[in-house]
């Protein structure tokens, strides 16, 4: 008995000793989460809180919007998001990683998705988009791996319409993690209007609207 409860308490340790240092690192120098621990996004763990649907059912996502999925990952958002935009919807599903985007049109693929989405290989900085092209951008569990901030909110100003909505979700357990004060003040710095947020600590949403207008101009309703 007393082994198997020093072993609890070590693995525990272990588990709590790798968090700090994860997070610890990406205080330091922010980077995206290694495309080897893709698995982690999946886990159904995660899914008791994170599922697609009604995470992004809060967003206002409607059929024939065009939307940004900044930091793809693996794909699990961006499936349910061209479900949700219909034939007539458009996503752009956009990660620094390529075997992410592998992993991303594999999804896809074998959803029979892929028709409406397309993928491309690049970072938060300088997005392959025209000005004012999308309704929506979501970045889920994604912004504070981004080493400037800044300048990442700026380029979504910039592919965002204006009235356009900036969706961010961020989640406790990812070494990344912001809060939402953070999140918040990156947004406003660069023109962002603060329209909503929802959750709680452990996993919350926030909606801004891109410039200072008076109301958001995009047809989907918010779910907060």
């Amino acid at each position: 008995m007393k082994f198997l409860v020093n072993s609890l308490a070590a693995g525990a340790g272990s588990v709590i000793g790798t968090q700090v240092s994860l997070r610890v690192g990406q205080q330091r120098a922010p980077h995206p989460m290694p495309h080897q621990f893709a698995p982690l996004l999946d886990h159904g763990l995660r899914l008791r809180y994170r599922d697609p649907l009604e995470t992004l059912g809060l967003f206002g996502i409607a059929p024939g919007m065009t939307v940004l999925d900044l930091g793809c990952g693996t794909g699990l958002f961006t499936a349910a998001m061209a479900r949700m935009v219909g034939p007539t919807g458009t996503v752009h599903a956009v990660d620094v990683q390529q075997p992410m985007l592998d992993a991303t049109a594999a999804r896809l693929a074998a959803a029979d998705l892929a028709q409406n989405v397309h993928l491309h290989h690049a970072g938060a900085y300088d997005l392959p988009l025209p000005d004012a092209s999308c309704d929506l951008a979501v970045v889920i569990a994604t912004l504070g791996e981004i080493p400037d901030r800044y300048a990442a909110m700026l380029e979504l100003r910039r592919v965002l319409k204006p009235g356009a909505r900036l969706a961010v979700s961020e989640e406790l357990p990812d070494p990344g993690y912001l809060s939402g004060r953070a999140v918040r003040t990156s947004a406003e710095e660069a023109g962002f209007r603060l329209k909503g947020k929802t959750g709680s600590f452990f996993c919350y949403h926030m909606v801004f609207v891109n410039s200072f207008a008076t109301d958001d101009v995009v047809t989907g309703t918010v779910g907060f």
